[in-house]
């Protein structure tokens, strides 16, 4: 059997099924907590590593997806994914998936900026003219938001290259300790 330098999933295992659930408790109710897109987006950040981040925001697509009816092909050529993720998701989403339903059917939904009002007198194209007006209120809140969330997504890049600076500085530890310990006579 190899040495790992990293060996998370043992390490967990190792805690008591009360610890397991206590750390479960708390991230379930700290997602809970997190109302609004902003604070749910600078949580994530601070929580998750940039390839989890991206890895999540592409699963829920796929769900989305999916539960749209779309082909597992179309979702592979649409989203750059392979056909063992969308499988993966698949899988999720047929043995069970309700926690995925639920959310995806609360998702806004984006809206375009209209084209233009229609033509003509409004008084003669009211209920038109008002789908469009609100659905340009809608825009400009979205814009605002994707103006917010861009911001994050830009942070997202500086994270990524912190994750891997940590990361290369915990390997070259574990891998300086390794070799101190094998150096060590017993």
């Amino acid at each position: 059997m190899g040495t790992t330098y990293n060996n998370r999933l043992q390490r967990f295992e190792k805690l008591s099924r009360e610890d397991k659930l206590d750390l479960m408790f708390d991230l379930v109710h700290a997602f809970k907590i997190v109302r609004r897109p902003m604070e749910t987006a600078l949580f994530l950040q601070d929580l998750l590593t940039a390839t989890e981040i991206r890895n999540l925001s592409v699963r829920l697509r796929i769900a989305k997806l999916l539960l749209a009816n779309k082909s597992f092909i179309d979702i592979q050529r649409e989203l750059h994914v392979s056909s063992a993720t969308v499988n993966k998701v698949s899988n999720w989403i047929n043995q069970g998936g309700d926690g995925l339903r639920n959310v995806i059917t609360k998702l806004p939904i984006r809206y375009a900026m209209p084209k233009r009002l229609p033509p003509g007198p409004i008084e003669y194209h009211l209920p038109q003219a008002l789908v469009a007006i609100t659905q340009a209120g809608l825009v400009i809140r979205r814009d605002k938001q994707i103006k917010k969330m861009g911001s994050f997504v830009d942070n997202l890049e500086g994270k990524k290259r912190l994750d891997k600076e940590l990361q290369e500085q915990a390997d070259e530890y574990y891998r300086e300790t390794y070799k101190a310990k094998k150096k060590k006579p017993f």
